[in-house]
């Protein structure tokens, strides 16, 4: 006979995953469009790194992965430091999206060679998402079950997230803050958006409140 209540009381597996954009580079502090180019951190980058770890200090973790970039790596390794995680897991498919020729260029220079919006060569959006959703179903299939940081981009992630919510945030209308988190969840084949783009300082806030 089976008893009801210890089936009430049964948690259900569940992989939490917390998706976080990198620090801040020279190129974002200048307004560049950055892409696959392989930008480090600069100091308010790791500085950024450094608070961001401060969330995950309030729980376990059990897994680091990374995008292949440096700005994303660099990231990673500050906060699997604090947290003494001592493997980082590098996903390709994470990486951010190749903005063809606009890379590099600033917002004046963009609306001057691409007064329509449109890059001709750039990476398309839907294989960005096909990409994106590729990579996060690989991380949720390694490491079923467990609470994973993974560190990536702001078009990645916004991709990710669109997907996620049908269309109602992300891409075409969020701006993700260098250093955010967006913490997801993979629950009986069911994907849910918890929070997205909240800083250490706000979510930490909140749990003082």
């Amino acid at each position: 006979m089976t008893n009801i209540s210890s089936l009430a009381h049964k948690e259900i597996p569940t992989t939490t995953i917390c998706i976080i954009r990198h620090g801040e580079t020279d190129w974002n502090s200048l307004g560049k469009l950055q892409g696959t180019e392989d930008i480090e951190l600069n100091d308010s980058g790791r500085e950024q790194a450094t608070q961001t770890a401060r969330y995950f200090e309030t729980e376990p973790w059990d897994i680091m992965v990374s995008s292949p970039l440096k700005r994303a790596y660099e990231t990673a390794q500050i906060i699997a430091s604090h947290l003494s995680i001592p493997t980082i897991h590098v996903v390709e498919e994470i990486r951010e999206r190749s903005y063809g020729s606009a890379s590099g260029l600033l917002p004046e220079e963009r609306r001057t060679l691409f007064p329509d919006g449109v890059i001709p060569d750039q990476e398309d959006f839907e294989q960005l998402r096909q990409r994106a959703m590729i990579g996060l179903t690989k991380i949720v299939e390694t490491f079923k079950n467990k609470k994973i940081i993974v560190v990536s981009h702001g078009g990645l992630t916004n991709s990710i997230l669109y997907t996620l919510s049908g269309g109602e945030f992300g891409s075409f209308k969020t701006r993700l803050k260098n250093g955010c988190i967006n913490r997801i969840t993979f629950q009986n084949n069911h994907w849910k958006v918890v929070f997205y783009n909240k800083t250490t300082e706000e979510l930490l806030s909140l749990k003082n409140i």
